[in-house]
This record gives C-alpha cells, structure tokens and sequence, in this order.
C-alpha cells in the first residue's frame, strides 16, 4: 500500500511539473537572415519531457506570443524583443527607358486599283505626274484699290485751292495792297519724273492812286503751262510724297474796278506776259491729293503805270483735290 501511495505521489507530481512547463513554454523568433549555428538540431518531432521541442529552422511567425503570468515564488526572465523588420513597400525594379524612335519607313498610301474600284464602285482617275509647284513671292494686300489713282501708269489729278500774292516794287506795293489769289489746275504725269500742268490764276487787291475812288480794286485774271520736275516717293499705304519744281509761261490781264475816274498815271487795264518759276511739295493717298507751293511771275510788256513799273510779284498758295 505504501508503494502505491509513492507512485500515485509521483505521478502527481509529474502531472503538475508538466502543466507548468506547459504554460511556461515561449516561441522565440529567429532573424530571417540568422545563420544555422547547431547543424544536429532534433527534427520538430522530438519531445523533451513530454512537450514537443522548438525547431530554430522553422520560418518564425510573425506575430507576438504573450506570455503566461508569472508564477509567485518562482523567478522568470523575460525573453528577448523580436528583431522583426517588415518592408511595407518594396522596391520595385527599375526597368530600362527605351527611346520612343519614328520608323524610316512609313506604310504605303492606300490606292484605288482596279481591284477595289470594281467592288467599292469607286472611280479611278488616270495617274498623271505632276511637277513642282511654282515658286512666287506673296504680293502684299493693297490698302488702296489701283485702279484710276496716281498709281496708275502716268498718274494725273485735278487741284483747286487760293493762297496770297504780293508785288516786288516798291511803286506797286506803295500804291496796292496784298493780294488773294485763286487757281484752279490739271496735272499730268505725277508717277513720271516729267510732268506738266495747265492753270486759272486770279488775284484781286486794293489800288489807291491819284484820281481814284477809296473803293477801287485792281483784279487779275489769267492763263499758264507749265513744265514739271518731279521726284515721286511712293511710301505704304498707297502713299506718294511728291517733291517737284516747275517753269511754265502764261497771260495775264488786269483791270482796275470798282471807280469811275482815272488819272493820267494808271490805266484802265493791261495785258502782260508772264513767266512763272518756283517749287512745292505734293502729298497723295488713295484719290486724295493736296500740294503747297512758291511761286514768283516775272510780268513782261508792262503798260499799267505810266511811270513804268513792273507788275512782277511772288506768292504761296495750297491746293487739294484728286487723282485719276
């Protein structure tokens, strides 16, 4: 009886010597690149006092094991921290840039054969070669149509405008005032470096002599030609500006008016030859014309004063008009 109390003891102890082990028992987590330091390591089936052994070559878990409460009396000492490292994003592989190249040969354009005309109904046209085109310079936009302006090939206008006249002597410009004047011209040939023209030319001025009545008036009227010099600038926008000179011979009559008595040292009226000569600036654009101009008169066969002076005289004048 007594033996089996002893072995009923023994197995008793075992029982709880094994329960404790069992709660004691700890995974231990191996580094992913530690080496293999014990090559006779018992397969994973081993048991050691009746628990089943640890294998190191066994892939660990990933995961943390808690371990059991200690036990009061008994000294435990806490298994080390789990050197784990997780790479949550990997490296990807690099791939090689390949450069993106046109093809030297392109596929051939689609043609209508004989073939697919029949059955698309489509027509085929005779293949003709065809040359290189052309080479020509772009003529620019006109702002201005050419047609019948001084672009044209001679280029002529007609101008009508006034200005102011005086006379050279003394004798005349003690005895008259300044005069207005008037005119009215046909130009021709303002795109040719010659040109001429044809004008009216009028003037009127006071005259105060002997004899006379406050109210008198000396009054030209006239003819003339003349030859022209021209330098023609053509600018954008159908622009032309006009730099000329010009010499010409014409008539002029004059007529003292407006009294009813005369002395005996001015006539009534004359007629004189006149050689006029002088120089201006025309601009035009488009139809437009308009010019600025000098010019002096040297009068010939001069009967108007008996004391005999000379009816030579120069003025200024501006004209406008248009071109066709």
């Amino acid at each position: 009886m007594k033996r089996l109390s002893m072995i009923a003891a023994g197995l008793l102890a075992l029982g709880v010597t094994a329960a404790r082990a069992e709660d004691k028992t700890t995974v231990e987590v191996v580094p992913p690149n530690a080496p293999d330091t014990n090559a006779n390591t018992p397969p994973a089936s081993d048991v050691v006092n009746g628990t089943a052994a640890p294998n190191p070559k066994a892939a660990p878990e990933n995961k943390a094991v808690s371990p059991s409460p200690p036990v009061p009396g008994t000294t435990e000492v806490p298994p080390p921290a789990a050197n784990v490292k997780v790479d949550v994003n990997p490296t990807q592989p690099v791939r090689p840039s390949v450069p993106l190249t046109t093809p030297s040969v392109r596929p051939p354009a689609h043609v209508i054969n004989n073939n697919t005309a029949a059955i698309t109904g489509a027509v085929q046209a005779d293949i003709v070669p065809v040359g290189p085109a052309p080479f020509y310079f772009a003529q620019p936009k006109q702002a201005f149509p050419l047609e019948h302006t001084w672009v044209s090939k001679i280029g002529a206008g007609v101008l009508v405008g006034g200005g102011f006249e005086e006379f050279t002597s003394n004798t005349m410009q003690n005895m008259t005032g300044t005069a207005g004047t008037w005119t009215a011209r046909v130009l021709a040939g303002t795109r040719r470096f010659i040109g001429a023209e044809a004008a009216y030319v009028g003037n009127a001025r006071s005259i105060d002599a002997l004899g006379l009545q406050s109210s008198a008036t000396l009054i030209s009227n006239g003819v003339e030609g003349n030859a022209r010099v021209n330098v023609p600038v053509v600018m954008r926008k159908a622009q032309l500006l006009e730099p000329f000179a010009f010499v010409g011979l014409g008539w002029q009559h004059y007529q003292v008016t407006n009294t009813n008595t005369f002395t005996s040292s001015v006539a009534r009226d004359d007629d004189v030859m006149a050689l006029p000569v002088g120089g201006g600036l025309e601009y035009a654009v488009g139809r437009f014309m308009a010019d600025a101009r000098f010019t002096y008169r040297a009068t010939y066969y001069n009967d108007l004063v008996v004391s005999g002076a000379n009816l030579n005289s120069w003025g200024v004048a501006t004209q406008i008009g248009f071109s066709f």
